[in-house]
């Protein structure tokens, strides 16, 4: 960075920049940051479900709840294959007696949800956090909420 003004002179003053301190703040820094982001992350837990197997039949006392957001931004709400289309706004009001139904019975709290294909992802992400903000818990983990596979997924 610095410049010589050409004279010969080695008594005269070099204005170069000594770098090793510099370098050695940004060390610093890096372990710093390093130290610092595991930390700081959130850890999601992630639930894996067990697979199935042919001869497994589902329990017939179970409620298969489900929530299917349209492209039009309607959603419809399906309890064990009766569908009842609703306002997105309402969602949460129509959900809660069902799930505190659902409850009532010991039953674990589980709602799937399914979109069309050309619904925007924020969206389906949006209608996933209301159905969430249902639980009670600190956690929100007492409404466990999870994507419908897809037909044709299941396919391949």
């Amino acid at each position: 960075m610095g410049m010589s003004s050409g004279s010969g002179d080695k008594k005269s003053v070099q204005s170069e920049i000594n770098v090793t301190p510099l370098i050695d703040v940004l060390l610093v820094l890096l372990i710093i940051f390093l130290v610092v982001m595991p930390i700081m992350m959130k850890m999601e837990p992630l639930e894996i479900p067990r697979k199935i197997t042919e001869n497994e039949a589902p329990d017939p006392n179970s409620i298969m709840l489900t929530v299917k957001v349209k492209i039009t931004g309607d959603i419809v709400f399906s309890e064990n294959e009766k569908e009842t289309p609703i306002a997105a706004a309402e969602l949460v009001r129509m959900l809660r007696p069902k799930l505190d139904a659902v409850a009532a019975r010991g039953a674990e709290r589980v709602i799937f949800v399914d979109f069309d294909d050309s619904v925007p992802w924020a969206r389906v992400v949006s209608t996933m956090d209301q159905i969430r903000s249902l639980a009670t818990d600190v956690n929100h983990d007492a409404v466990k909420v999870a994507l419908k596979v897809k037909e044709e997924l299941k396919a391949q």
